[in-house]
């Protein structure tokens, strides 16, 4: 199931953004997701070692972006742990809001 949901918020994410008049690059989707709220509740980032440049992947457009936006970073985070055989997991991966 969270597999299902990071393939839904990444083609969410590239089909929001592969129409925006933005210059390409990576700041793209932070300068969008900026002026843009995409339903009702804050859009958020799931970005990599709490850094804005890492930005892994954007979720909006939910009930409640935050709480589908830590499911996914949840499921990167065991994903990610399981790669070291469950060892020093230090959960790199994180949510910061994109909007108000």
């Amino acid at each position: 199931m969270p597999t299902r949901l990071i393939w839904i918020a990444l083609v969410l994410g590239i089909s929001a953004l592969a129409g925006c008049d933005q210059k390409p690059g990576l700041d793209a989707p932070r300068k969008f997701f900026s002026k843009n709220k995409i339903g009702s509740s804050p859009d958020y980032a799931v970005v990599k070692w709490n850094d804005p440049e890492d930005h892994v992947a954007t979720v909006h457009g939910f009930m409640d972006d935050m709480k589908s936006c830590s499911i996914v970073a949840d499921a990167l985070n065991k994903d990610a742990c399981s790669e070291t055989g469950g060892e020093n997991c230090l959960n790199p991966f994180s949510c910061q809001p994109l909007n108000h």
